[in-house]
């Protein structure tokens, strides 16, 4: 992680007007499809596929140097298309871009499709939506009005022993096959191997439902065939999916779990909560890397969430008064006079208050917390912390802004001297002493960042 540091004049400055804001809304189901006029058609799929009413639209009209994308997940979906019911934007000058789950183009769009149509399929449970516009000449834009998916599942006695291999196939590039292994308590860890030949076929396992390309315990996505190694799972039903990211064919899977004696302390797990129109899944892996060499065994990522609330219960339900967990937030964020907020989905959406952060924290069993958050004005995500026996760190106090390493999304500074301090073997809050008292002190580049440290417990110690 050690790296040059170029401070860019790239602030998180929060811009929360409704107006500016692209529309999502929900309407009535249309009865009749539209037929597809100018876009490639997807494929059919020989599983059973669902409709339902999803609209997004651009503004009518649009605006000039407009570039927004939208990402339409659906969990579960092993494939998953979008219908427009009118595209219209100036030819060779603006764009309609359709992507992938992968961030593949799908379609690059431009004029009129007065009848719409469906989109090609994106094989995961994801699609996104692009308009990019350029400085003159604006148009109606585009609308979407229905999302089509096929849900992943598949019944058939899927059941896994540790230590025996199982033979399958997959037919189709995004295809999947879900099995179970049941896992008792003081498991030391899971082995996972998948063989499949030339086809590159990824691996991921979740544990109490079925995992989706984006929810997931932990996955495997090298090329080719997949060695996980995921320490200390959790006791109950683990389902292990198989999928197909190119290619068809056989594969061998065999997963073998490992017991040891138990007791001692609990499990040490990762939180992280970022908004992709600040942070990058490259950093966000980096600090979670760290976490791992400091023992961590348990994460749970929420890239761009719609429901903080439901995802944080997520991680309440997991967690119990044994455990040890840490939160990085990362978001572009401000502050009312009163509190710090943050957004933790791009483009300024999923406000979260610090005092309502606190709400949540206090709901939790466990004595050993801690968090940093990286946001501009987030001097109240600590201070609103106080009494509550946490350990609360913000890159900012309450009036000055964060700043990126270099661009965002990217590296927020503190956070970068931070996690180097962590990865060298300091504790959490020596990491924070050393990185702030590399901080500038005076001129454009202060952010001045806040500790409250009431945790008996010692983080990265």
């Amino acid at each position: 992680m050690n790296r040059r540091l170029s401070i860019a004049s790239l602030c998180f400055v929060a811009m929360f007007f409704v107006t500016a804001m692209p529309l999502v809304a929900a309407a009535p189901l249309q009865n009749t499809l539209v037929p597809s006029y100018g876009l490639a058609l997807g494929t059919d799929s020989p599983q059973p596929l669902t409709t339902e009413s999803y609209v997004i639209e651009s503004a009518h009209n649009y605006a000039n140097n407009f570039d927004y994308t939208w990402t339409i997940n659906k969990a579960g979906a092993t494939q998953i298309r979008v219908h427009f019911t009118k595209i219209d934007v100036e030819k060779n000058y603006d764009y309609v871009y359709v992507y992938d789950y992968a961030g593949s183009q799908l379609h690059k769009l431009t004029g009129l499709y007065s009848s719409g149509g469906w989109s090609s399929y994106s094989y995961g449970d994801t699609i996104k939506v692009r308009l990019k516009t350029d400085s003159s000449v604006t148009k109606w834009g585009f609308k979407i009005d229905q999302i089509e998916y096929t849900l992943g599942g598949g019944g058939g006695n899927h059941v896994l022993t540790s230590g025996v291999p199982v033979t399958s196939s997959l037919s189709a590039t995004g295809a999947t096959e879900t099995w179970t292994i049941v896992v008792d308590a003081n498991a030391q860890s899971m082995y996972s191997v998948l063989t499949c030949g030339s086809a590159d076929f990824d691996l991921y396992g979740r544990l109490g439902a079925a995992p989706t390309t984006s929810t997931y315990d932990w996955r495997g996505y090298t090329s080719g065939g997949e060695e996980v190694t995921f320490n200390a799972p959790g006791a109950g039903t683990w389902y292990i999916m198989v999928r197909s990211y190119s290619g068809t064919g056989s594969y061998t899977l065999t997963v073998t779990v490992t017991y040891g004696g138990g007791g001692g302390e609990g499990e040490k797990i990762g939180v992280f909560f970022w908004a992709s129109d600040a942070g990058t899944q490259t950093v966000i892996n980096e600090y979670k890397a760290i976490l791992q060499s400091e023992g961590y065994t348990k994460f749970f990522e929420f890239k761009d969430t719609t429901n903080f609330a439901n995802d944080f219960a997520t991680v309440a339900a997991y967690e119990d008064s044994t455990d040890i967990i840490f939160f990085y937030l990362f978001g572009h964020g401000n502050n009312d006079g009163y509190h710090s907020y943050t957004a933790f989905r791009t483009g300024g959406y999923s406000i979260v208050y610090s005092n309502t952060f606190r709400s949540y924290l206090d709901g939790l069993d466990s004595t050993k917390v801690g968090l940093l958050i990286s946001s501009c004005h987030s001097g109240d995500w600590a201070d609103d912390m106080a009494g509550g026996g946490y350990l609360a760190m913000s890159s900012s106090d309450e009036t000055h802004n964060s700043w990126a390493v270099s661009t965002l999304p990217g590296e927020e500074v503190f956070a970068n001297y931070f996690w180097q301090y962590v990865q060298q073997g300091y504790s959490a809050v020596s990491a924070f002493n050393a990185a702030k008292a590399l901080m500038p002190t005076s001129g454009t580049y202060v952010q001045n960042p806040k500790i409250v440290n009431e945790c008996s417990y010692s983080f990265f110690a």
